[in-house]
């Protein structure tokens, strides 16, 4: 009888594995805008792409035939040359060695002639905050193991927004957690007064990455060799905005706990589009991005021998 009960479970449960394909609707796609410059000196890159279909897993759509100008208030223009794949570059020439100064607003101007819209927007130049040093530290988990962190003390004068960048072995670390912002020296949000000191450990230590092997032993994030570089970027507290929204819509639960998640939605954005036949805006048109000038300071090291000698002495010392 059990076994009898075994087969026709087994078979009940193979007859429900119906393949369901959905019928998933095909929208036009979107204007996407990656326009984060600033003041360094070196290429200044705004890509123009596309949005996909959901299930379309190739490289975006490049936005090409387009006119990009960025221009300050001071009426200097800056012209973006179309390059491959959407890429629109503006390089430092003798007249200008950077893009400007601290304190300038800026204002972008994409025209698309084909559609007859036109994308604008505009930003403030904002201070940023200096690196003092960037340091690695002995861990004691595991034992041997080194972190990182670096220290900069934050101007006084509340509302300073960064977003912090860090590369290891040279290369941007992109993850999730890579997403780093604060509103002075570690404030979450607007309100919120942590003014004109150093920042905050969570902050400053926020550049380690901590990772397991597979059998969930905790490994070193910095072993012998490794190097690692730190960015503060400025940039205004919409902007800051518009990047803690983005993480949270890309850190998905998943599962039964997606039920009380936010809800998938775009991102707002500072870009406006008008038409270009009589410059009324033109509400319908679908773009999302963001446009934003930063000002930037930046400062790496490396866990070389003598790095280490360092720590070794400053561990003896205390």
């Amino acid at each position: 009888m059990k076994r009898y009960f075994k087969i026709v479970l087994l078979l009940f449960l193979i007859s429900c594995e119906d393949i369901i394909t959905p019928d998933l609707p095909v929208n036009e796609p979107i204007i996407v805008v990656d326009a984060w410059i600033n003041n360094l000196e070196k290429d200044q890159v705004i890509k123009l792409t596309e949005t996909q279909n959901y299930l379309d897993s190739g490289a975006p759509v490049p936005v090409i035939g387009a006119t990009v100008n960025v221009y300050d208030e001071n009426l200097n223009h800056f012209n973006f040359i179309e390059y491959a794949d959407g890429e629109y570059i503006w390089s430092p020439d003798s007249v200008f060695k950077s893009i400007g100064e601290v304190g300038t607003k800026f204002y972008l101007n994409i025209t698309l002639q084909d559609e007859g819209i036109s994308i604008y927007s505009e930003s403030q130049l904002n201070r940023t905050s200096i690196i003092d040093s960037v340091n690695f530290v002995r861990g004691q988990v595991p034992e041997g193991s080194y972190y990182a962190e670096f220290w900069s003390r934050e101007e006084e004068g509340s509302g300073d927004a960064y977003w912090i960048k860090s590369y290891i072995n040279g290369e941007l670390q992109t993850d999730l957690q890579d997403i780093i912002t604060c509103i002075d020296a570690g404030a979450s949000s607007e309100g919120a007064i942590i003014d004109g000191i150093p920042f905050i450990p969570p902050i400053r230590r926020a550049v380690t990455k901590f990772n397991s092997d597979d059998d969930g032993n905790f490994l070193s994030p910095f072993v012998k060799g490794d190097s690692l570089y730190v960015e503060i970027h400025s940039v205004t507290y919409e902007a800051f905005d518009f990047l803690n929204k983005t993480a949270i819509q890309i850190n998905r639960p998943g599962g039964f706990s997606e039920l009380f998640a936010v809800s998938l939605s775009n991102v707002p954005t500072n870009l406006v589009v008008t038409n270009i036949s009589d410059e009324s805006i033109n509400l319908n048109y679908p773009v999302v991005g963001f446009f934003n000038v930063s000002s930037v300071h930046g400062m790496g090291n490396t866990l070389d021998d003598e790095e280490i000698e360092k720590i070794e002495l400053y561990n003896r010392e205390w």
